[in-house]
């Protein structure tokens, strides 16, 4: 599903895989009730079946749609050269990916140390902000599918302009979902708990979600600008002393859930600010397209075409 979606973004086509997203949604809360409340009462069975039903029902309608476009790829082994190619953005990926892993499951081990009733309002949290994430990915997406060709092109002006729109709406975003999120812990905890103890610990811990989130959400959109623009090397070096940063501050600092979000925070916001002030330096590929002209005249288009005079008066002040 997310292979399907990934290329489904990449034609730039975001409203199928929002119908089709929306259907899955649809048919995930039909299967939740047939076999979690009537006729079948499966419990916790119940409900992984019906999101699985509803993931295998999505991919299909996203592979109908590919098929429809005529960007299917036929089924086939990858030659040699394919699978150098592949493992030359999935090695570093993994790693980053990893890092990331080891970052939450420590999360989850402070969380425990400190007892049952803050390992349970933890889990409470976590899965809000996991969900309110989502709603980052899409921007990540927005970059990965409009930058790379802008930056292979060298082309400054629309990097630039590119990037400060994708940021800026991404700022918003990051706003409007953290607040929701952390409106719906500090709310909505009793929707998810029945125990008070652990729902006055989910409220503590709200503002710290909402921070969490929103931080996060802003560094997914950077992240989809470094993806674009395949700055792995940087992104792992950055990803792996993010993540020493956050298990030394678990280990050493934190005494309660908001500490542990914090740490998060911390990591996340610490990797988008170190990533844009690069770039705005004019370091890595990203940095370079933004330092660089407009296309094919770079600094010629620059100096000249790009105030309004012709090519014929710029080429006449070129020294022969």
């Amino acid at each position: 599903q997310g292979v399907s979606l990934s290329i489904m973004m990449a034609t730039r086509d975001a409203i199928t895989p929002l119908k089709i997203v929306a259907l899955s949604a649809v048919v995930n809360v039909i299967g939740d009730a047939l076999l979690c409340v009537w006729p079948v009462r499966w419990g916790v069975s119940g409900a992984a079946a019906a999101t699985a039903f509803a993931t295998l029902f999505s991919s299909a309608f996203m592979i109908r749609g590919l098929k429809k476009k005529g960007v299917l790829p036929k089924i086939r082994l990858p030659t040699k050269k394919e699978l150098m190619s592949l493992t030359e953005f999935t090695g570093p990926l993994l790693a980053i990916t990893i890092t990331r892993l080891i970052g939450f499951v420590s999360m989850q081990r402070a969380a425990m140390t400190l007892g049952v009733k803050q390992t349970a309002a933890y889990q409470l949290c976590i899965n809000l902000i996991i969900f309110f994430l989502l709603f980052g990915e899409p921007l990540s997406q927005l970059s990965q599918t409009q930058l790379p060709a802008l930056i292979d092109a060298e082309n400054g002006n629309q990097v630039r302009s590119n990037l400060k729109s994708v940021l800026a709406l991404g700022g918003f975003v990051a706003l409007g979902v953290g607040s929701l999120a952390g409106l719906s812990v500090f709310f909505g905890s009793s929707a998810f708990s029945s125990d008070v103890i652990v729902q006055g610990l989910a409220r503590e811990a709200a503002p710290a979600v909402f921070l969490t989130v929103a931080t996060a959400i802003f560094a997914v959109t950077v992240d989809g600008a470094m993806l674009a623009s395949k700055d792995f090397g940087f992104m792992l070096s950055q990803g792996v002393l993010t993540m020493l940063m956050q298990l030394f501050l678990l280990k050493t600092w934190c005494t309660n859930l908001s500490d542990i979000f914090a740490t998060f925070t911390l990591r996340l916001g610490s990797y988008a600010i170190v990533s844009l002030i690069r770039a705005t330096l004019g370091y890595g590929a990203l940095g370079r397209a933004l330092r660089s002209g407009t296309g094919i005249f770079k600094g010629t288009a620059v100096n000249g075409a790009a105030h309004g005079e012709s090519d014929q008066a710029v080429r006449s002040r070129i020294p022969v």
